[in-house]
């Protein structure tokens, strides 16, 4: 048996809304195979320097995205000076393994669970370790929540009000549940469009079960699906929408989908079964900008209906957009700004386009050859520009995006001024910290107060 200690990265981040499913998951599967394991959880404000020395791990498993690599491999390089061995895992790590090397003493390329297992058995010699993909999430063993602070995530709305959870009240236990791995349609900006791995589901009544546990044991809410396309199984939706009727649940939720997914018989469904929102990744108000970013998959005019007819069935309409994408004139941006306008979204959210170590937006930045040697990863959290991928100025866009987040807390009530500084004052600590690393937002609010 091995001791093993699993450490959610990011000293800094501010986005700690949902629980770190994968950590728990591997939580679970290393506990089923006899190990013990404890996770000690960065984002949710854990000294996790201290639990590693009280507890002594065999093992020390990292994980971080992109924007908060830079704190993995801090916590490697220093459990590396103390003598506990670390194993590096996600995204980021398997994708650049060899950088992950130089901090990391294993390395999981791919999914975590059997090379975790075999890590820890001693069965596999230190460096890449294979992850292998798992063909039935049925299978693998229930989560348990109790691992992390459950009540820091549960509040996840309150702190960050302009939030994509605009379906969530304020004061309400929110959990989140993830049921899918793997995407079939390779947009050039997502991570999917370099594993080739296949889709994979849970069943529609493992996840009640999971819906009738949160609700019972933790007194959950509310409910966000973390899939990439949680509607993406039309016979799946059918028969999650009708047990979860027979159950009785009263927990509401939200989800992320295509907008292809989507019908007027799905949608009256949806709604029966206490459906609150629905968030599409619409990226962007130009054909042309849309089709290089979907492949050709959607279109402007379904976009526009999905919106339509997700508002008409009584449910929350939201969207996800991008900025400064490759080769996007200024015209093209305000088009995105004027379908913003025109379809009267219930929520939406706009992050300037990012090219992700492994996605085909970062293989045809290789090909230009504009990826500089040296990388500030913590410049990759979807609101700073990386490198140049239209020909606008940086000081340009700068100014565009913020035009766009006028517009987000015009559309967005729960970002405005006063109901921020309202949950300053219930964490003040926080607000404070933010307001260090960042004096121009406080700057910003307060000249907008005055303005009030």
């Amino acid at each position: 048996m091995a001791k093993l200690i699993l450490v959610n990265a990011g000293k800094n981040y501010e986005y700690g809304v949902h629980e770190p499913l994968n950590l728990l998951g591997l939580a679970a599967y290393a506990k089923k195979f006899g190990h013990k394991v404890a996770i000690a959880d960065q984002i949710a404000g854990e000294d996790i320097y201290k639990k590693i020395l009280r507890l002594k791990p065999d093992f020390v498993g990292i994980t971080g995205t992109t924007a908060v690599i830079a704190d993995s491999y801090e916590i490697a390089d220093w459990c590396r000076k103390n003598g506990f061995p670390t194993i590096g895992g996600g995204v980021h790590a398997s994708v650049l393994v060899e950088e992950a090397l130089e901090h990391f003493d294993y390395v999981v390329k791919g999914e975590g669970e059997e090379a975790l297992i075999k890590i820890l058995d001693g069965k596999v010699k230190k460096g890449i370790v294979l992850g292998t993909c798992v063909k039935n999430l049925d299978e693998l063993p229930k989560i348990n929540r109790d691992f992390i602070d459950i009540r820091y995530y549960q509040k996840g709305k309150d702190r960050t009000p302009g939030t994509h959870l605009h379906f969530v009240p304020p004061n309400t236990k929110l959990n989140s549940i993830i049921a899918t791995r793997g995407c079939p349609y390779n947009c050039i900006f997502c991570h999917n469009s370099w594993r080739g791995l296949p889709v994979r589901m849970n069943s529609a009544k493992h996840i009640i079960e999971e819906m009738k546990e949160l609700e019972k044991e933790y007194q959950t809410e509310a409910v966000f699906f973390m899939d990439d396309d949680f509607l993406f199984s039309k016979p799946r939706i059918r028969e999650f929408c009708r047990l979860y009727q027979e159950a009785g649940l009263k927990i509401i939720w939200g989800c992320q989908s295509r907008v292809t997914s989507v019908n007027r018989e799905m949608l009256k469904e949806l709604k029966e079964a206490n459906c609150k929102q629905i968030t599409f990744g619409l990226e962007s108000g130009s054909q042309r900008i849309l089709s290089m970013l979907k492949n050709n998959r959607t279109t402007i005019e379904q976009n526009k209906n999905a919106i339509k007819i997700v508002k008409e069935a009584g449910i929350l309409a939201c969207g996800s957009f991008m900025i400064g994408n490759p080769t996007e004139t200024e015209e093209e941006m305000m088009q995105t700004k004027k379908f913003i306008i025109e379809n009267d979204l219930d929520g939406f959210g706009i992050s300037i386009t990012t090219p992700f170590p492994g996605t085909k937006l970062w293989e045809m930045c290789k090909e230009k050859g504009i990826i500089p040697k040296k990388i500030d990863w913590k410049n990759f959290n979807l609101s700073k520009l990386t490198f140049g991928l239209t020909n606008i100025s940086p000081e340009r866009m700068e100014k565009i995006h913020q035009e766009f987040l006028n517009l987000v807390l015009e559309k967005n009530p729960g970002m405005a001024p006063k109901n921020i500084l309202k949950v300053a004052v219930k964490h003040p600590f926080k607000a404070a910290k933010r307001l260090i690393k960042n004096p121009e937002s406080g700057i910003t609010i307060f000249k907008r107060l005055i303005k009030k």
